[in-house]
């Protein structure tokens, strides 16, 4: 498993981010409720990626190699301080300045880290990692087959 660099988890933060934004502005409690859901549990959506994670080619893994596969679970514990400053968030003065100190200790957390774990992953046993592209996860043709069950395709 490659351990995903500092800017691809970034921009598949932003990402997220967009959709948080986009689910927030659904009216009322539906809004809110919806944002705060998909905050929980955006890695266990789509075969363990959120749509950030997803559209860069990431993944949540387990950080141990003989865990079970990331659930719903892991990714609720994983974002729950996310889920936290987001709550914090909706507290008008005191939650603007609450949710980015909440999120800074989560970034710096994830810097000073030397495997690039953020506390939510320590608390969730996690690391995001990147996906194994289809055509690495596919076997090569079999040049000892016939042509007929080749892909004979003209350019």
């Amino acid at each position: 498993m490659q351990r995903a660099d500092r800017i691809s988890r970034a921009v598949a933060g932003f990402v997220d981010l967009l959709v948080i934004l986009g689910l927030a502005r659904l009216p009322d409690v539906i809004g809110v409720l919806s944002a705060a859901g998909y905050i929980l549990i955006r890695d266990g959506l789509f075969d363990r990626s959120s749509i950030g994670k997803k559209l860069i080619n990431l993944r949540v893994a387990a950080a141990d190699e003989y865990a079970a596969s990331v659930t719903y679970r892991e990714s609720i514990i994983r974002n729950a301080p996310f889920a936290v400053a987001y709550l914090l968030f909706l507290i008008p003065y005191a939650g603007w300045v609450l949710c980015p100190l909440v999120v800074g200790v989560e970034c710096l957390a994830a810097i000073g880290d030397e495997r690039g774990m953020r506390i939510g992953d320590l608390l969730a046993r996690t690391m995001v990692v990147r996906s194994l592209a289809k055509a690495a996860t596919e076997p090569p043709p079999d040049e000892d087959a016939p042509a007929a069950e080749q892909d004979m395709r003209l350019p």
